[in-house]
């Protein structure tokens, strides 16, 4: 939140500023820290900009996060001050908000916070996992490595989000059309062969009564129909904010068939991956194990690895923690009884991300080869059922002028 201040100073006098803060008490602390005595403090009230309001869309994608990750790593690597590769990124990035962002980040810079510190302070942006790890960079002196491999981490990320994208998009596309081609003939085409047919005074077919009612049902309810589909799509997206229903949910996805399966290797790939840079950095395990953690989005994976900290800190192996939870397969906690055995945690992770992230591609494959043969199978019965839905009208009327 940004909030307008006056303070005073004994050597300045009466100053003016603005500044971020999480609330009023955050902000005053921050100015008296700067030496100044607060005089008054007013939070600054707009309207909220459209990057808020779809952050998906006018925000910073995926994509933009990796290059900056990528540039900022070649340039420090080339021998570039921190500031300067964040000034040259800023004046050739062509992203409105990924260009204020990289502003505010150069101001902190300049006012002594270090680049963790700074990146926190947008976690719209950058999200817990990439501020740990840039900490991580910063405490071995090795940022240029840390970006480098938090770029490789996104990037597989988002190649993995793009497959899935891919696969899911061929037959939603035809299902739209076919709804779509389905709609126009019963509301356009089907109607004045209605009227003839009922000047012939024959009978509707069955087949031909059931489009008509489902046609008749769509048009007369198409609002109520509406607004229940985004009343339900919100009303989910706000139960999914309680912990106990989000908990529920992540479950329930990890018990369906097909997905199930396409979430945990998803997730342990992401975790694996994660754990084994950390380890490499030399972090503890029980700090790559939290960030490992914050980077997973199920709730039910992110408890079983918590139990794995706490196993580890009680003085138990992570392995036996693990083993009593059973939404991580076998294969995967028997990698990390070797690694914690052999002393080779970090290669046995990095094994472990590889393995899972082959599992995710080929079962992607799979199922992309099977969605294929079945939308083709699903458009043909629905190109059918309009054939035969608009031709028996037809025949009927034939037979009754006859």
């Amino acid at each position: 939140m940004e909030f307008t201040y006056t303070a005073y100073t004994v050597g300045d006098g009466v100053v003016k500023g603005r500044l971020e803060a999480p609330n009023e008490a955050e902000a005053q602390a921050i100015i008296r820290t700067r030496g100044y005595k607060p005089l008054r403090i007013k939070p600054i009230r707009r309207l909220p900009a459209l990057e808020d309001i779809f952050p998906s869309i006018f925000g910073v994608g995926m994509g933009e996060l990796i290059r900056f990750s990528r540039q900022m790593s070649t340039m420090m690597a080339s021998g570039a001050s921190l500031i300067n590769s964040i000034e040259m990124i800023q004046s050739e990035t062509g992203n409105r908000v990924m260009r204020r962002v990289l502003n505010e980040i150069h101001h902190a810079l300049d006012e002594g916070d270090s680049f963790s510190e700074s990146l926190a302070k947008h976690s719209k942006v950058f999200s817990p996992l990439y501020v740990s790890v840039m900490e991580v960079g910063e405490y071995t002196g090795s940022l240029s490595r840390s970006l480098d491999q938090m770029a490789d981490i996104l990037e597989k990320d988002h190649t993995a989000k793009q497959k899935a994208m891919q696969a899911l998009m061929y037959p939603v596309v035809i299902m739209g059309l076919s709804i779509v081609t389905l709609f126009v003939l019963m509301t356009v085409a089907l109607p004045p062969l209605l009227e003839v047919f009922d000047e012939l005074d024959a009978e509707t077919p069955a087949m031909t009564r059931i489009a008509i009612g489902m046609t008749n049902g769509i048009t007369d309810h198409w609002l109520k129909m509406g607004f229940g589909l985004v009343s339900l799509v919100v009303g989910l997206v706000l139960l999914r904010r309680i912990p106990e229903v989000r908990y529920w949910m992540d479950s329930a996805r990890i018990r369906t068939p097909i997905i199930g399966s396409f979430t945990v290797a998803l997730e342990l790939a992401r975790f694996s991956r994660t754990t084994a840079m950390l380890l490499e950095a030399r972090v503890p395990l029980a700090t790559a194990l939290q960030m490992g953690r914050n980077g997973c989005g199920n709730l039910v994976i992110k408890k079983a690895i918590a139990a794995g900290e706490e196993s580890l800190l009680s003085g138990h192996g992570v392995s036996e923690a693990f083993k009593q939870h059973k939404v991580l397969p076998p294969m995967f906690v028997q990698l990390l009884t070797i690694g914690e055995e052999s002393n080779s945690l970090q290669r046995t992770m990095s094994d472990a991300a590889d393995a899972y992230q082959k599992q995710f591609d080929q079962r992607l494959t799979s199922l992309l080869a099977l969605l294929e043969p079945a939308s083709t199978v699903v458009v043909g019965g629905i190109v059918g059922f309009i054939a035969i839905s608009m031709f028996l009208p037809i025949y009927s009327g034939l037979g009754a002028i006859e």
